[in-house]
């Protein structure tokens, strides 16, 4: 009995705790659980509290800044398996769970209510707050293996990619500098960082500065750390130069992000090699006499300028005319000349001039025109052709003649006419592969061809994109010409083109249309 009554005082003595520096609690409705207001003030502190089926306990938090938080809930006296529920200032749930709950909340005026999922009883609260470290930023480093070389000897520079995001790079856009006058740059080889068989274009500007873009190609991209690429610089002239290669990558969302960058020094040390002239033959002459006692002269051009030159054994001459009426004269040894004249197929006369100088004429008759049958109604045929590029769709008949064409509208769609019969149908768009298929066509009637996408990266048109349409984007870096380079025509041409022209590196045209 004695017991009992301390244990009544001990809980009368923890309610009076509880509402110490509270505001007053809120009356509910009858039968409503009182819920009674409290306030945490610091972290990582405990705070105890008693809840039960008719006792509710909210504890309020003020944040100055954003926070990301952990509140737990252990019972350490009945039955209670606590609710934890985060309300906004407005009291509005945000977020809940049982006996603890994690967050992150602006700035602002919370509230963590606690309440029991079944039983009662006394509890301790604590809340802390999560301390997230942010992940190491990417970034590109540039190291130079040996950093010192003397003149006419070579070093090799790393350039590596670090912290790679888990999403990858799909491209990347490396900008590399150093001192022309005491080193040269070559051998720049793409790693395998961005997968096998990635496409790469080069861009000099010839003043000490390159750019090397790289593109993971068919869905390839760069998921890991490690070397991009890299290349040789050989040492020139004495002295330390800089050689530094800053980057912009892409996460295949067409926009550019600048990494930070660290460069590497090398030194070139010792005196330039004492340079050997090379005295070039003179250009040689060889005649050759025929037969009949006439020469031919032949001159052999060297490697420093000279010219070949041949003469003819007779000087013979001979003269052929365009098929609109012209002649053909051809001189002989013994000087007798043929000349022959044809006229077009509407009335023509053929004369032949023979050695002792008869002629023979032929008229050929003119036939009278065929009556034109009646015309059949045109057939229509549709379709849709989806590119980033203006798109023409053309019609050709059985010869590979054009019947006629017609221009995309903006979103790929389009109809055109031609007489009935069956057609190939080509869709063409700069700097694509083409697309080809057949369609019959009904007078009177509507063909409709399948949407199609045409396949980016075609930029010198000769149905395949390969490393020769890498190198157009290479030598018209950060131009905007020619325009089929420009593959996402966004008016500049650069490493998110050749992103584009990666995504179907290999593939060959045309692509079949049906």
């Amino acid at each position: 009995m004695k017991s009992k009554h301390l244990f009544q005082i001990f809980v009368l003595f923890v309610l009076l705790l509880s509402t110490f520096g509270s505001s007053q609690p809120v009356k509910a409705q009858t039968n409503d659980p009182i819920i009674i207001t409290r306030n945490l003030s610091i972290w990582d502190a405990t705070f105890i509290g008693f809840v039960s089926s008719g006792i509710y306990e909210q504890w309020h938090v003020e944040f100055t800044e954003s926070h990301n938080f952990t509140v737990t809930v252990n019972t350490v006296a009945g039955d209670l398996v606590p609710l934890l529920i985060l309300q906004d200032s407005n009291g509005s749930e945000l977020t809940r769970g049982t006996g603890s709950l994690t967050s992150t909340q602006s700035a602002g005026n919370y509230s963590i209510q606690v309440q029991p999922e079944s039983g009662s009883g006394f509890y301790v609260l604590t809340i802390r707050e999560n301390i997230i470290t942010p992940p190491p930023s990417a970034s590109v480093t540039t190291s130079v293996t040996p950093s010192s070389i003397n003149l006419g000897e070579s070093a090799v520079v790393t350039v590596n990619l670090n912290n790679v995001p888990a999403e990858g790079y799909t491209s990347a856009e490396f900008t590399c500098t150093y001192d022309a006058s005491l080193v040269a740059v070559s051998n720049i080889v793409a790693a395998s960082l961005f997968g096998a068989d990635p496409a790469t274009a080069f861009n000099s500007t010839q003043n000490g500065s390159f750019i090397f873009a790289i593109a993971g190609s068919n869905g390839n991209k760069a998921t890991t750390s490690g070397t991009a690429f890299t290349f040789s610089v050989t040492g020139l002239q004495a002295g330390q130069t800089a050689i530094e290669c800053t980057a912009r990558v892409s996460k295949g969302d067409n926009v550019l992000t600048t990494l930070p960058s660290t460069g590497t020094s090398l030194t070139v040390t010792g005196t330039a090699p004492t340079s050997t002239a090379t005295q070039t033959a003179a250009p040689s002459e060889t005649a050759t006499q025929t037969p009949d006692g006439s020469a031919t002269a032949t001159a052999t051009q060297t490697p420093d300028g000279s010219e070949t030159a041949t003469s003819t054994p007779d000087g013979s001459a001979t003269a052929t005319s365009t098929p609109d009426g012209s002649e053909t004269a051809t001189s002989t040894p013994d000087g007798s000349e043929t000349a022959t004249a044809t006229q077009t197929p509407d009335g023509t006369v053929t004369a032949t001039s023979t050695p002792d100088g008869s002629e023979t004429a032929t008229s050929t008759p003119v036939e009278s025109p065929t009556p034109t049958a009646t015309a059949l109604p045109d057939g229509t045929l549709n379709g849709q052709v989806l590119a980033s590029k203006p798109v023409t769709v053309s019609l050709y008949d059985g010869l590979n003649l054009l019947v006629t064409s017609v221009t995309t509208n903006v979103d790929g769609t389009f109809s055109l006419t031609a007489p009935a019969g069956t057609y190939t149908v080509r869709a063409t768009a700069d700097g694509f592969l083409s697309a080809e298929g057949s369609a019959t066509l009904t007078g009177g009637s509507t063909t409709t061809m399948p949407t199609i996408s045409l396949l980016a990266g075609d930029i010198d048109n000769n149905d395949v994109i390969d490393q020769f349409d890498a190198m157009t984007i290479g030598m018209n870096y950060n131009t905007s010409t020619p325009a089929a380079a420009d593959l996402n025509n966004d008016g500049v041409i650069n490493v998110l083109d050749l992103e584009v022209l990666a995504s179907n590196y290999r593939e060959t045209g045309p692509t079949v249309w049906e």
